[in-house]
Order: C-alpha cells, then structure tokens, then sequence
C-alpha cells in the first residue's frame, strides 16, 4: 500500500505505517530528518528508530526521541493519527525537530502580539476618542464663559476637574499600551523563563487594564455591554500581568465577534475555584494541571472566564479552535492565532484554557492558573 502525501515537499516529516509499524510511505522532510534517501525508509519497522517505543497508539504533540541512520538522536514533537480509512489500520506519524518547532512557535508569538498592537491601536484611538472631545469641549466652552466674563468660581473647578478626569484617563490608556508594546519584543538578556516578568499583581488591576482598552469601543462600536464580577479573593496573584491582561483582551475581542452584527452581553468572572464543588472545571484542570487538580487547596489557583450571549461554538470545531491560524471569521478579519496565543501564554503559566458551550446559548471560555508561579 502507498499512500501519497499532500505535504511531500514540507518541513515536517511525515510517515505512514501498517498496523505492525512497517513504514509505507514516507515523505522527503522525513528521510532528510532521518538522513535516509529516497525510498529507503520503505519497509522498515518505525520501533526500530522511536527509542523506548514498539507500538505508537494515538498521541499528540508528545516528545519524543528518533534515531537517525547514522546513530544519532534526534529530539522531536511527535504526532500520531490513527488512519480509519485504512484497510490495514495504519497510523500516520508526523514530527518535526523540536528545536525547530520551538522556533516557529516563538515566530508565531511575535507575529500575534505583533497582530495585537495593530488591534490594539485601532482600540486606542476609540477609546481616547471620548475623553479628547470631552476635554476640547470643556476648553471651549469655558473659553466662551470666560470671554463673557459669566463663569463663576465652581463652575470653573468643575470643568477643571472634568478636564483633569479625562487626561487621566488618557494617559492610563496610553500607559497600557504602552507596558502591552514593551512586552512585544524579544526578550532581553537575563530575563524569566520564556521572556516572562514575573511579579505580584492583582485581578482586579488584570481585569482594568484589559478593559480599559476594549469597553467603550464595545458599547459605541459593537453594541456589546460588559458585566463584571469579582470575588475578593484572590487580592493578590503571581503572574505576568500584561500577558494575562493580553489574554483576556483576546478573549473579550473573541466574544465581541462572536455576537456580531448583533451585540449581546460578555460576562466577565474572576474567582478562586473550589475544586471540590466544581466538578466540571476540575476535571478539565486534573487533565492539564495534575499537580492541581487532586485535592488542591482553595488558594492554590485563581480563574478568570468571559462568556458571550453568542451562538456558541460547533461541536465540529470545538477541538480546533486553539489551533494556530483557525478561524471562522470571514478571509480578512482575522489572524486565527487569538486563541493560540492566549493558550501559549496560559502554558507559560502553567494553567489551562478550555471552552464549553452555555446551556442558553453562546460559549464561555475559562482560564485556572496557579496563584504563584
């Protein structure tokens, strides 16, 4: 049996084997990575190269150790697949070497927090939009009040404190960008792990910044309104605060288009999780986070959701949607990397991401991460 495969000419290696393991079809980034010619992995047994393996299953993105023909090892990210289609039961094994990976993972980072200033910017100019008019019509009009010599001493310290309102609220604005640009680049020598800034913070500061970029655009441009809740504990968290900020931005920005042209309501939650009463959640943080997930103390983790009044998430699609460059949206208006990001990021953590449909309509996506990194 040969199979042929659409991507012969990839970097990612690509092998087809019968229920035995005996490769069938193997693509040119395959026999490159493996330093075999043309045709010559053919017939031979994959155990024989995948070290501490006799029957791949089903797996993905495992890592995993490969000979080469030379004897070297060669460190990859291994997927398998089972082949239902097939006569023979065959699977499909596709890898790729892990440095590499780590690298194109890295590009696609950039690439998303590149995308997200742009979205960003866009959001920046609604949001100082407001305050620039309230702050030009308050000039205004009190340069008329003064001209006719009718102002009065309060009605000047009122409209000096409106004046001065609205700069606040300009420079936050401008603030959060700011902090959010500087956290784009590539980290600098001597930094945390994956370039991370860990540092005590709070939820409440996390969920103000994000919204600070997002609400009035939504409310004016989207006709969505934002619902807010916030238990008091946790005060304080440990975390990378413009990366956790960026992910619920990216969240939120998810919701605003799932319930476009429409408008609806975001819900916005942050609390800390009882894992022993909320069955659900924990059962999808036993599956990421094992060393939280089995009878973990109530302040170990803290989560944050954002549910939309949406149409929800298809089932098709519901296990692709974290996938990079998957996206519904029309060709155009989305990079398909928001989810992907906001996973990378919640990983860097060391929590979970996952997405679930509500009962009355829409999805909710929920981030459980631990309280100290």
């Amino acid at each position: 049996m040969e199979i042929e495969y659409a991507g012969r000419h990839a970097r990612e290696g690509v092998v087809i084997v019968d229920e035995q393991g005996k490769i069938l079809s193997a693509n040119r980034a395959a026999e490159a990575l493996l330093g075999y010619g043309a045709g010559q992995l053919t017939n031979l047994f994959v155990s024989d190269m995948w070290l501490g393996h006799r029957s791949p299953a089903r797996t993905r993105a495992q890592d995993a150790e490969l000979t080469r023909r030379n004897g070297e090892t060669l460190p990859v990210t291994l997927d398998v697949t089972p082949l239902n289609g097939a006569a023979e039961g065959g699977r499909l094994l596709s890898f790729m070497k892990r440095d590499e990976l780590e690298r194109l993972n890295e590009s696609l980072l950039h690439a998303q927090r590149l995308a997200g200033i742009g979205t960003l910017t866009a959001s920046v100019a609604h949001e100082l939009t407001n305050p620039i008019s309230i702050i030009t019509t308050t000039c205004a009009n009190l340069a008329d009040e003064l001209r006719d010599e009718t102002i009065d001493r309060a009605e000047l310290l009122q409209a000096v404190e409106l004046i001065e309102q609205s700069a606040f609220r300009c420079a936050r604005i401008v603030e959060v960008l700011r902090h959010y640009a500087h956290n784009v680049g590539p980290a600098p020598d001597g930094a945390a792990e994956d370039g991370m800034t860990i540092a005590i913070t709070s939820p409440a500061a996390i969920m103000q910044d994000a919204l600070t970029m997002v609400e009035q655009q939504f409310r004016k441009q989207a006709r969505v309104t934002v619902e807010t809740e916030l238990q008091p504990d946790p005060a304080t968290i440990f975390c990378d605060h413009h990366r956790i900020a960026q992910v619920l931005i990216n969240l939120l920005i998810n919701a605003r288009d799932a319930m476009q042209p429409a408008g609806g309501v975001v819900g916005v939650k942050f609390w800390t999780p009882d894992l022993r009463r909320e069955t659900a959640l924990a059962a999808h943080v036993r599956a990421v986070m094992p060393r939280n997930g089995n009878g973990a103390a109530a302040d170990d983790l803290f989560a944050f959701s954002v549910a939309d009044t949406g149409t929800g998430i298809a089932p098709t699609i519901m296990e692709r949607i974290f996938e990079p460059f998957f996206t519904t949206k029309p060709r155009g208006q989305g990079t398909g990397l928001g989810l992907f990001i906001a996973q990378g990021i919640v990983a860097e953590h060391h929590g979970c991401i996952f997405a679930e449909n509500n009962p009355g309509g829409g999805a909710t996506f929920t981030v459980v991460l631990p309280r100290r990194q």
